[in-house]
């Protein structure tokens, strides 16, 4: 049976199993250094919502332990997708979006606050958003694009896809091709 939905939370081969209790005991804790979790709407500020969503109200089931997770770790990496329902095609030069959606994930305020932005760059965390078309950092300034995937328009793609609430930083940079190829990418370590 695949782990999705409501389910996904669970763990299938897993190496140890760890009390709820004492999982949360180490969340608040602050024992852990960097944080990936995911976003249904992220704004202006980098606040974001992964617990209301009223337009579908059927996808959500609250905040879990999120709050929990995010609050303690010193690097936090939201991942989700630009927009939803954007058709997005992989060419030779990159990533197109094919097709944009009406409704971009980056908004003017979230629905629900679940994650504060404002309580992150005052606790000096570090926040990373990551999309198929770019990776921002929350800054005092608000969402700013530094790294750029490959075959995405800058203006057309983030600055006027979000809205103007994504703003492109001047030294952000291009990704390369390579990311996205099937070949190794030539990196050596």
């Amino acid at each position: 049976m695949p782990l999705t939905g409501f389910v996904f939370g669970c763990a299938s081969n897993a190496d140890a199993f760890v009390p709820s209790p004492r999982q949360f005991i180490y969340f608040q804790g602050g024992g852990f250094e960097v944080s990936f979790l995911s976003f249904m709407e992220v704004d202006t500020e980098g606040n974001v919502n992964v617990s209301k969503l009223g337009k579908k109200p059927y996808l959500t089931a609250g905040c879990g332990g999120f709050v929990d997770i995010t609050s303690g770790a010193r690097k936090i990496v939201f991942s989700g997708w630009f927009e939803a329902g954007a058709q997005i095609e992989l060419t030779a030069e990159g990533i197109r979006v094919a097709a944009p959606d009406k409704f971009t994930k980056m908004v003017g305020a979230v629905e629900h606050v679940t994650f504060s932005g404002r309580r992150a760059l005052e606790l000096g965390q570090e926040i990373l958003y990551v999309t198929e078309r770019c990776v921002m950092r929350l800054t005092a300034d608000g969402l700013i694009a530094t790294e750029i995937m490959p075959g995405i328009d800058p203006a057309r793609d983030i600055v006027a896809a979000s809205g103007g609430r994504v703003k492109i930083a001047p030294d952000a940079i291009m990704l390369p091709p390579s990311l996205l190829a099937d070949a190794p990418m030539g990196w050596r370590g």
